[in-house]
């Protein structure tokens, strides 16, 4: 009889248990009728972080075409450090607003810091280009002007004559 008892009072303890358990789980049940296993974050509602959020909009996706008009705003290229700089300030504000998700802002951020990394080897290649055109240039300028021709018996300009 003893060992009778023992059984029903640990049944009774876990049923307890179990009941305590399932108030403190979300309410948020599934079409095929399973229940959500996260803690109840809103008491009022009974609902997780996660469907209270999409209970009331702030899970909704906003538009790729508005976050990337606000995230990107005048930025034209990314040749500059202040450009990517206002790409990394824009990409920290959009975080923040919760408008792109945590991933994403990581990979971006990724991005922004190896396009940093570039500029120096992007400053190296305009200088060699200038400095190639400016090669070129007096390349040109030399070969279309005509050797100074003095005329003879009469030294040319800079050379001076010890024979005299």
């Amino acid at each position: 009889m003893s060992s009778q008892s023992h059984n029903s009072s640990f049944t009774n303890h876990s049923a307890t248990a179990t009941r305590s358990e399932a108030r403190n789980r979300c309410t948020h049940s599934t079409v095929d009728g399973r229940r959500c296993r996260l803690p109840v974050m809103d008491q009022a509602t009974g609902l997780c972080f996660r469907h209270f959020e999409l209970r009331n909009g702030h899970g909704a996706v906003p538009d790729p075409e508005v976050v990337a008009d606000e995230f990107l705003g005048s930025i034209e290229n990314f040749s500059s450090a202040d450009s990517i700089n206002l790409f990394l300030g824009n990409l920290v504000k959009q975080l923040a607003r919760k408008r792109i998700a945590r991933p994403d802002a990581i990979a971006l951020a990724y991005i922004g810091q190896l396009l940093l990394n570039s500029l120096p080897a992007l400053r190296r290649e305009e200088e060699d280009e200038r400095d190639a055109l400016a090669s070129q240039y007096l390349l040109q300028a030399f070969e279309r002007k005509p050797p100074s021709e003095a005329p003879s018996g009469e030294p040319e300009p800079g050379f001076s004559s010890s024979r005299q």
